[in-house]
């Protein structure tokens, strides 16, 4: 049994009952449904826990939750409940936030889980000890951001978020605040001082948790999925501060690079090539807020990575700004690729941009990437599901989800990949469906093109984030507008995985009385139709694929004076190809390594960009930060 799970508390109020539905009925027999389990830390490797003991922190203590892993830093907290996405909030102070909810560190809703009325502690985020031996004249403040609900479930008014202080002395956690659920709104910051001499000690902790509860849900009991989703941002604990002190003196990305397509993740190479004029957006839009009570300077940059041919591109001369305070920038970089169609059939390219800032920014939220892929599928989601989606009830039997695409050459459909959410008790394995393909007649699905002659059921994938792929029986020509989709046999959810972050824009149908009824659902369904060919680029599309589902491990991050890289089991007998970039895109180190302990003392202090090879295999492109 695990201690932290235990935490007693004290001092909390009564709370008031809510019946929460869980489930959003967007239509008579349309639903888009809570997560039942979490697949970006379902299958993620579970980050070394750091024996609280083993840990004295001292101030400031300060995290933004802005790096690239699900899980909280275990340099600050001691546990790793809470997920660290950059997809749940709305509008938040920096990009990356911890979200607490009803999944528990494994990806699945807690098995103590109760039904509302009745809540049950669910996650936690629990900092190690610190060092607060100081006098309280001293004014040490705990501030920190909150949103409930963002772009989860709406927490309601008998559940809760708590935050908690520990006194090392009397071994007891004291809860220190706390309120009820509410709906959406904008975040907010609370400052909370530590005045009481039995936290102004060694070995003082502070820690945020939720209690939660499943909704009652009495229509469809099987469907209680994660809910009560709290963000948390900006967690600053410190000295000689006032309640007055809720300035950030921090210029930070706050939303993810978008891609360079309009409306869609990805397309096939050369239905790209085809397309260049219509989908393609010449820039790049980055957004930045200025969370100073001063006018910054801001220096904007960008490089683009080319991972198949491994060639840099700086598309544009970096540009500087003034910022007003408590200003978002919108900004546009110039981004004419010079793309070229004539090598390859495949492509892929990593964006990087950065802010220079002042030198007492917090550097962890200045850089950002986004990988753009061009393989063999069309593609509206970003591969990340914060719901799903589907019709039941009723009327549902045999009744049709179809998704609009458009390709840009004559081309043939091999079949579709598909993420589904998986449920309670593996419920929806058991669910029959069938794919189908329709022409366009006046902006809806019209011609059935293709019908399955094989009843599929639902598939659940066993990498992370990774789609299950259908095969057609027989190649299905398409040219133009066309529709790709699925019937389904019973009158209950497949739960396809819904991306929330990308609106479907009418892209979405769905049929259940002859008539096509545009979809109301809020966001993009993880369904990805893919054209059927050989692909022989360099490195081919099956070594890529082999090399993604493989992990690269490197450590100390950031880094003094050696790091040290280890590639999965496969490759340790090979050499291979190290290269470092800096921030202005100019390699700072390339060499064949066939040691693993690779020095880099002699690199100034910054933030760097590490590719390695093996072979025909490329890993992903890490940041890597030199400091000492």
């Amino acid at each position: 049994m695990q201690l932290l799970k235990m935490r007693l508390t004290f001092n909390t109020g009564p709370l008031i009952a809510l019946l929460l539905a869980g489930t959003q009925v967007i239509s008579a027999q349309e639903y888009v449904v809570p997560l039942e389990n979490n697949p970006q830390i379902k299958d993620y490797p579970q980050p070394a826990k750091k024996n609280a003991g083993a840990v004295m922190l001292e101030l400031p203590v300060i995290d933004n939750f802005s790096y690239n892993s699900p899980f909280p830093d275990t340099e600050i907290w001691a546990d790793n409940y809470a997920f660290i996405n950059n997809g749940f909030a709305v509008n938040p102070p920096t990009l990356g936030v911890a979200t607490l909810d009803a999944i528990n560190q494994y990806g699945s809703v807690y098995p103590e889980a109760t039904i509302s009325p009745l809540t049950f502690d669910a996650d936690f985020l629990t900092s190690h000890p610190v060092n607060l031996a100081f006098p309280a004249s001293d004014s040490i403040y705990l501030s920190f951001f909150y949103q409930p609900m963002g772009n989860g479930l709406m927490p309601g008014s008998s559940d809760s978020l708590y935050l908690d202080f520990f006194d090392p002395v009397t071994d007891e956690w004291i809860t220190i605040w706390g309120l009820p659920g509410d709906t959406l709104r904008e975040f907010r910051q609370v400052m909370i001082p530590v005045t009481d001499d039995r936290f102004l000690v060694e070995g003082f902790r502070f820690g945020f948790r939720n209690r939660a509860s499943l909704p009652k849900n009495p229509d469809y009991i099987d469907k209680r999925g994660n809910v009560d989703h709290w963000n948390i941002d900006y967690v600053r604990l410190d000295r000689n501060r006032s309640h007055r002190d809720t300035i950030i003196r921090d210029v930070a990305f706050n939303k993810p690079v978008p891609s360079m397509l309009k409306n869609l993740e990805s397309i096939p190479w050369d239905h790209f090539e085809v397309a260049y004029n219509t989908i393609y957006i010449p820039s790049i839009t980055f957004n930045y807020f200025n969370n100073d009570s001063a006018i910054r300077n801001v220096t904007r940059s960008m490089v683009t990575h080319d991972e198949v041919w491994n060639e840099l591109y700086n598309p544009a001369n970096p540009t500087a700004q003034d910022i007003l305070p408590g200003t978002s920038v919108t900004h546009n970089l110039p981004n004419i690729y010079p793309f070229n169609f004539s090598r390859g059939d495949t492509a892929s390219y990593l964006v990087k941009a950065w802010l220079r800032t002042d030198e007492f920014d917090n550097k962890s939220n200045d850089t950002i990437y986004r990988r753009q892929i061009f393989k063999d599928y069309f593609a509206y989601d970003d591969g990340t599901a914060e719901r799903g989606y589907g019709i039941r009830g009723s009327g549902t039997s045999n009744g049709l989800i179809a998704v609009r695409f458009n390709s840009y050459i004559a081309d043939e459909l091999g079949g579709v990949d598909v993420y589904f959410t998986q449920l309670m008790d593996s419920l929806n394995l058991g669910y029959y469906f069938k794919f189908m393909v329709w022409d366009d007649v006046d902006g809806l699905p019209g011609n059935l093109i293709y019908e399955d002659d094989v009843d599929h059921t639902v598939v659940y994938s066993d990498i992370l984030n990774k789609f299950t792929r259908f095969e057609f029986k027989e190649s299905v020509g398409i040219s133009g507008t066309f529709y790709v989709g699925l019937m389904q046999y019973n009158q209950y959810l497949l739960n396809i995985g819904l991306d929330v972050n990308k609106p479907s824009i009418g892209n979405l149908l769905y049929n259940i009385d002859g008539n096509w009824t545009q979809s109301l659902a809020p966001g993009s369904p993880m369904l990805r139709p893919f054209v059927k060919r050989y692909y022989s680029s360099v490195p081919r599309e099956d070594a890529r694929e082999e090399t993604e589902s493989k992990t690269l491990k490197f450590w100390p991050n950031p880094v003094r004076q050696y790091l040290h890289v280890e590639l999965p089991v496969d490759f340790l007998d090979q050499d291979f190809r190290l290269q470092i970039f800096d921030i202005t895109g100019k390699t700072v180190v390339s060499r064949i390594a066939s040691g693993r302990e690779i020095f880099v003392g002699d690199l100034p202090d910054g933030i760097y960009l590490l590719s390695v090879t093996s072979g025909s295999h490329n890993f992903r492109t890490e940041r890597i930060i030199i400091q000492r």
